[in-house]
């Protein structure tokens, strides 16, 4: 029998957002996953800015995490669209022989060892998995109400030689789940995407505007929220635009349809109220 999932929950899930870890242990708790708490995590080293600023301090912590996954013969189960590309991206990199000697050198006074044998999976592919057959089981409260713009958000789909989850130029995961909640889905972009947070602290005008011209796509298209799987996502339209459109994250919306109530998985924390 193998482990049970680690469950790495990255760091501005725990720091900031923290009910978004609680709809999603309500959802794999629903469907019987068996997991745990990574043990001693630290941060993955973020995809866009700290990697570039140290690229073998990232793969080394990278490595250390993925070294314990594979100690305990278990796959790291991510709910962070970044924590996932930075994971993905280690376990690629160290995939070469030479490459992951050079990290162990580094990794050797800690006592870890990575040998190239750990599995990453996202949150988003493990509840894809369950299949629509066991939704319409288990889906009590279809959430009708909704008629969502779906974002990905970029780290999920790309670079796609990497992560692999969907299609990154007709995305249908997210679309999937929408739909088996009862949700309805009316607009999903072709080529997802960003929802201009990369750029928040760097030129927050550019941001804002591509932020500004998402929602306005997503009005035109009739959608009364927005459904995303990152985190990051989730803050840049929750906190940062002016228009007023309900964010939802994914799990948040899996959970509801699975029996949640909306206390309990923290709803009333979001910035722009349901």
């Amino acid at each position: 029998m193998s482990e049970p999932y680690l469950l790495y929950s990255g760091c501005l899930i725990p720091t900031r957002l923290p009910f978004l870890e609680r709809s999603s242990r309500f959802v794999l708790d629903r469907f019987g996953i068996d997991y745990e708490p990574f043990p001693d995590p630290t941060c993955c080293v973020e995809p866009i800015g700290l990697r570039s600023l140290g690229y073998d301090t990232w793969l080394a912590v990278a490595a250390r995490m993925l070294s314990i996954a594979e100690k305990r013969g278990s796959k790291i189960l991510t709910l962070c669209n970044g924590c996932y590309l930075s994971l993905k991206e280690a376990e690629h990199s160290l995939s070469e022989r030479g490459v992951r000697e050079k990290v162990n050198l580094i990794l050797e006074p800690t006592g870890h060892r990575y040998e190239g044998n750990a599995k990453v999976e996202h949150f988003v592919q493990l509840v894809h998995r369950v299949g629509e057959q066991r939704w319409s089981e288990l889906a009590i409260h279809p959430q009708t109400r909704f008629h969502f713009a779906v974002h990905p958000g970029c780290h999920m789909v790309r670079p796609s030689q990497i992560t692999k989850i969907d299609n990154p130029y007709s995305t249908h995961i997210i679309e999937d789940l929408a739909r088996w909640s009862g949700a309805r889905v009316v607009h999903s972009d072709e080529w997802p995407r960003c929802c201009g947070g990369g750029l928040s602290g760097i030129d927050d005008r550019i941001s804002s505007a591509i932020l500004n011209d998402n929602i306005a796509k997503f009005k035109e298209a009739g959608a009364n929220a927005i459904l995303t799987p990152c985190p990051f996502c989730f803050v840049q339209f929750d906190l940062k635009q002016q228009d007023g459109m309900p964010v939802l994250y994914l799990a948040e919306l899996l959970a509801l349809a699975l029996g949640a109530n909306a206390d309990e998985i923290g709803l009333k924390y979001h910035h722009v109220k349901l």
